[in-house]
Parts: C-alpha cells; sequence; structure tokens
C-alpha cells in the first residue's frame, strides 16, 4: 500500500508517499514517487502517524457488571472514529486489574481488534508486583471504583513494594476530598487544594522510590506547575527519567467559570479531577503547547446518560429518561434545574470519538505548530504504548507500524450524538464545531472509518 500526501511527524512536515509492506512502514519519500498510490490525499488533509489515547476506561472485565457502558469492541471502535490507533486502559473495573490471570483475561478479550489495546495495572493497599515491564495506576484517593488509598502513609507503604517500576498516579487526597464532599459544586468538593496536597507527597516519593511516573489527566497550572518543575530540575540533576504528564480535552476547552454562567451543564462535564478556573485551563493549554505536559489523554470514561442524570431519577414522569426530566425541569424551573444539577453526580466523561478533531482545534483555533500536536498526540504517547505492547508507534520512518490518523483540516465537524460509536452515544461536547475532520484512520495499513 502507498499513501501519497502532506505528511506531519514530531520532527518535520513533508510531502511525499509512503509505502506499506505487511503491516509496516517499508520506504518513506519525501518529495519523491515511490509508485502509483492506493491512497492520495489533498492539499487540506495532513497525516499524522497513529494517533494514541494513553489514558480510557474500557469498563468490560470478566464480571460483565459494566459493559451497559462500554466492551472493547465499542471502544475499539470509537477509537477508530476518532482517529485513535492505540489505548492504554485503566484498571479500576468493578474486578479490578491487579493480577496477572485478570491482565491474561483482558488481553484475550482485546487480542483480535485493531486498535492496539494496552492494560495497566493496578496498585492497591494489599497489591503485589507482577512480573514484567508494566504499566502501573495508582489512586491517592477515591474516583470511580474501589481501587484506592486514603493516607499519604499507606500510598507510602504500597510504594515500597514498586520501587523503579512505572507508575501513573491520579493526584487528589483523600482527607481534603472527605473534607470538602458537602460543597455546593464539583470544583469545591474536588478543590485545587486536593491537588496540591496530595502532589507535595507524590512527587517526593516518586524520586524515593526511582519510579518512572505519570501523573494522570492534569487539571491545575500554578503552583502545581512549581512544584512539578522543580521536582524535575531535581530529577535531571540526578540524571532520572523525567515524570510526565497527561491532560484531557475537557480540562482544555471547559472551566468552572463557564459553569458559573451555566450551572445546569455540570452533569455532562463532571469528571475527577474537577475542571477548575479559567486561570487554570489557559494555564493547562499552554502547559501543552510549551513542553510542560506531554500527552493529550481524553480519560475517557463512558457513563450512561442515565447514570450522569441520577439526581433526576425523582423527577422523571411517565417513559420519560432522567436526561428528559432534566431538560424538562430546565424549562420550567431554571434555577432549580442549576441548583440540582450541581449536586454531586457521576464523574466521567466519553471523548474516545473527538480525540482527533481536539487535535485539529489546537491547530485551528490554538495556534499549536502541527508538529507539536504530532508530538503529545502520536510522538510521546506512542512511545509509552510502545513499550507496553506489540505496537510500534508514534512516527512515520522505516520500521514503525503502517498506522495513520488522516485530518481534513478543510473542513469542519459538528459533534452529534449520530456520529459516535461509544455505546453510551453522547459526547460533553455535542452542538460544538470542530475545525477539521477525521477523515481515515489506518492500522497496520488497514484503512478504517
Amino acid at each position: 500500500m502507498i499513501i501519497e500526501g502532506h505528511f506531519v511527524t514530531h520532527e518535520r512536515e513533508f510531502e511525499g508517499q509512503v509505502e506499506v509492506l505487511d503491516g509496516i512502514i517499508a520506504r518513506v519519500g519525501i518529495d519523491t514517487e515511490l509508485g502509483t498510490p492506493d491512497f492520495k490525499y489533498p492539499r487540506t488533509h495532513r497525516v499524522f502517524p497513529g494517533m494514541s489515547d494513553i489514558h480510557i476506561h474500557a469498563r468490560e472485565d470478566a464480571t460483565g457488571k459494566q459493559c451497559h457502558k462500554e466492551t472493547y469492541t465499542t471502544a475499539n471502535a470509537a477509537a477508530l472514529n476518532g482517529g485513535v490507533v492505540a489505548a492504554g486502559a485503566m484498571p479500576n473495573q468493578p474486578e479490578p486489574v491487579t493480577t496477572l490471570d485478570r491482565l491474561a483475561w483482558h488481553a484475550q478479550a482485546h487480542a483480535d481488534l485493531p486498535v492496539s489495546f494496552m492494560n495497566y495495572v493496578g496498585i492497591g493497599p494489599n497489591t503485589e508486583p507482577l512480573e514484567g515491564d508494566l504499566a502501573h495506576k495508582l489512586y491517592t484517593g477515591p474516583s470511580v471504583g474501589d481501587l484506592f488509598f486514603t493516607s499519604e502513609q499507606g500510598v507510602r507503604d504500597a510504594l515500597t513494594r514498586y520501587v523503579g517500576r512505572n507508575v501513573s498516579f491520579h493526584v487528589e487526597d483523600f482527607d481534603v476530598l472527605m473534607e470538602n464532599e458537602g460543597q455546593p459544586t464539583h470544583q469545591l468538593r474536588r478543590p485545587v487544594h486536593a491537588v496540591n496536597t496530595a502532589l507535595a507527597y507524590v512527587l517526593p516519593m516518586i524520586e524515593e522510590f526511582e519510579l518512572d511516573a505519570k501523573l494522570c489527566h492534569w487539571s491545575t497550572g500554578g503552583e502545581s506547575f512549581e512544584m512539578i518543575q522543580a521536582h524535575r530540575a531535581r530529577q535531571q540533576a540526578a540524571g532520572k527519567s523525567r515524570t510526565t504528564l497527561e491532560v484531557s480535552p475537557l480540562h482544555l476547552i471547559f472551566d468552572a467559570d463557564m459553569l458559573k454562567i451555566a450551572p445546569q451543564g455540570w452533569p455532562y462535564v463532571q469528571m475527577n479531577p474537577a475542571l477548575q478556573g479559567t486561570e487554570h485551563r489557559v494555564a493547562l493549554v499552554e502547559g501543552l503547547r510549551d513542553g510542560t505536559i506531554d500527552y493529550l489523554a481524553t480519560d475517557h470514561a463512558p457513563h450512561t446518560l442515565e447514570e450522569k442524570f441520577k439526581k433526576f431519577a425523582d423527577l422523571v414522569e411517565g417513559g420519560e429518561t432522567r436526561e428528559q426530566a432534566y431538560l424538562r425541569l430546565l424549562d420550567s424551573n431554571p434555577a432549580k434545574c442549576n441548583a440540582r444539577a450541581c449536586l454531586n453526580g457521576t464523574s466521567g466523561t466519553p471523548q474516545l470519538d473527538t480525540y482527533g478533531l481536539v487535535a485539529a482545534w489546537l491547530i485551528t483555533d490554538q495556534g499549536f505548530t502541527p508538529e507539536r500536536v504530532a508530538e503529545v498526540t502520536s510522538y510521546n504517547p506512542g512511545k509509552f504504548m510502545s513499550r507496553f505492547s506489540d505496537a510500534k508507534l508514534g512516527d512515520i520512518a522505516v520500521g514503525y507500524d503502517g498506522s495513520f490518523t488522516v485530518l481534513d483540516m478543510g473542513a469542519s465537524t459538528v459533534v452529534s450524538r449520530e456520529n459516535l460509536k461509544t455505546k453510551v452515544g453522547w459526547s460533553p461536547f455535542e452542538g460544538m464545531t470542530f475545525p477539521g475532520k477525521v477523515a481515515q484512520t489506518f492500522v497496520k495499513g488497514v484503512p478504517y472509518k
């Protein structure tokens, strides 16, 4: 297979052709014809190395308890729809991924799907390290599921068993969350202070236990960035690996100040950690631009609309859904609807379908260079995925997988439920118009979408 078009990598843009043989890139021709192209894209299109989302929740496990939300098959469809060729699945299912048997079950469950899934292994108070080079996940406080810690000492005790391992952290302090659980909005129930309090002990532990660490779905700038930069300077001086950061599209596009104007939107955008003020959103965008943040990672967390609108259950009339009851109340009594919408609902939003659209938004609306977008969507996450899976992703070079994400930068996409593939069938970005369109997703030379 030969693809012709305008290619983008983390280092350069070039016009040319790429040949894929047996799923692997065999030749790269810059301003060179390798043969008659099977796919030829106009100049409005950009061909990126296949994009990887290193933080999703696929929901499926042996219990089947959450398959109504998502399965590996439906997550695969949503990923391809969003231009994603590989995804890292978190371990906090009803049956957490903490043993080799459970890890093997998941490997088998997604073995035959085109998207390359990798499973994180959970760290809990009583878990033990498993053999092999594995990606781990540790929750310093509660989010969704039962795999979390309730104290700084508990985190320390566990990490003594994981010296030198790769560990990704959900950073919110248990005590601060408990102290604020009665606050009126999600922003206040999970405040900036919860992140910074946990960060203050997580960073020294990363250094002490020589962890290859990643901080997940980062939600704050300011003090947290200062702490992280000082930590990285110490790591560099000691010759240690650099702690990396993810950011979710939701934290780049929405903020809590927007919700003060339109509080009825909280059920659609509630996630953990919470959205914070405008200054934090702006800092996150700039942090992704300047290299402080390393990965665009969605934290795709599919919940049904019935689960998201659980606080409206008692208002349902006749055959209404809970969302319909919410919409009826919003029309008849906006103030009452707004107050109820701010109550603590179900955290998590589906975002796999819109990954490539956000990449286009970064370029067109936020002024990112295409190379920087390739770095945070393809190269950096591709290196991470390649370490923990059989894939070789992230670049357009000989020997890499022939996987590509093709964005039509001359088009636009209005997000609607009709163009989503996630099983839950909704998006926090519904009604928004994104610049660009995912025109094609290739996995090892095979075109999808």
